[in-house]
């Protein structure tokens, strides 16, 4: 990984939320993940197909990815500044996905909302003018085209759902223990992993070290990889591309952490994130400059061969 003298990066910013602080920073549950991967079926609604993927096989929330195919029917927001001042960033106006849209790839959480299921998920797409967009996909509002893949990392005893958070006035997911709601398909084995909700100002590189070295992995790999960054200070070789702020909106954040010789726990991340002024943003995370904005839900887990 490239590195940078401190005095040709940017200054480290961090957010004055309207709520007081929690005292905790980091919600973390250990768990097992189970690899799930499966072509949605066309012409379902978004919310539909996960329902069928995740609750109905007895699972209790998921994290992962969308790739691939295409999107028939979509609306999303990009990040936006918040006038009113109840909270430090918001959503735009929605807008409409020019269809059918070629989708590349997003990270999304599934847990449920009013005891519904609901996803978070950040969207990269190719719309149908040619133009590469993304944002944070409203999710009653998306019909699955064809050839889009959801690799799903499934949990039975953690349940992701969406509650108040007084510290950034915004609902936000939360991790929580849970029972099945029913006995599960062909879910043996598993990948040892945890499950944490980030909360602001916590540098997401910090974090996962953090996390990993507190659990006793040697390799971790990210499973869940979305979430929001006070804007994103990130590496394209030798160059360092900002994004700004407030807050800019992770698309995907890939990567592991590992011991190095000396034994401590080094992450190697990169993402995409989609900020206020609707551009996209990609590169290596440059550790200590990326704190979370208003929330990060993160999974981890041992490598699939450790399992074996």
């Amino acid at each position: 990984m490239t590195t940078f003298p401190s005095e040709v990066l940017p200054e480290v910013r961090y957010l004055t939320q309207p709520g007081t602080p929690v005292p905790r920073r980091v919600d973390v549950h250990p768990t097992t993940l189970h690899p799930v991967s499966v072509e949605l079926p066309a012409g379902t609604p978004l919310l539909e197909a996960l329902q069928q993927v995740v609750f109905d096989q007895g699972y209790t929330s998921a994290f992962g990815e969308l790739r691939g195919g295409a999107f028939t029917t979509f609306n999303y927001y990009i990040p936006a500044v918040c006038e009113a001042g109840t909270s430090v960033a918001t959503f735009s106006e929605p807008f409409t996905g020019n269809s059918p849209a070629a989708f590349m790839r997003g990270g999304l959480t599934i847990g449920l909302r009013d005891g519904e299921a609901f996803t978070h998920c950040h969207a990269q797409f190719v719309d149908a003018d040619g133009i590469m967009r993304a944002g944070h996909l409203i999710p009653e509002s998306v019909i699955v085209g064809p050839g889009v893949t959801a690799d799903l990392y499934a949990t039975r005893d953690v349940a992701m759902t969406v509650l108040p958070d007084t510290e950034i006035n915004f609902p936000v997911f939360q991790p929580q223990p849970a029972t099945p709601a029913q006995p599960s398909v062909g879910t043996s084995g598993g990948l040892r992993s945890i499950i944490a909700r980030i909360h602001p100002n916590v540098d997401i590189t910090e974090a996962i070290e953090d996390l990993a070295a507190q659990h006793g992995f040697d390799t971790a790999v990210i499973r869940g990889k979305i979430g929001s960054f006070v804007g994103a200070t990130l590496a394209q070789g030798d160059q360092i591309v900002t994004a700004p702020g407030p807050a800019t909106e992770v698309m995907y954040l890939d990567g592991t952490v590992r011991r190095d010789e000396t034994g401590a726990h080094r992450a190697e991340l990169t993402c995409a994130a989609a900020a206020v002024d609707g551009n996209v943003y990609s590169g290596a995370v440059i550790k200590g400059h990326n704190p979370i904005a208003m929330t990060f839900e993160l999974a981890l887990s041992e490598p699939a061969e450790a399992s074996q």
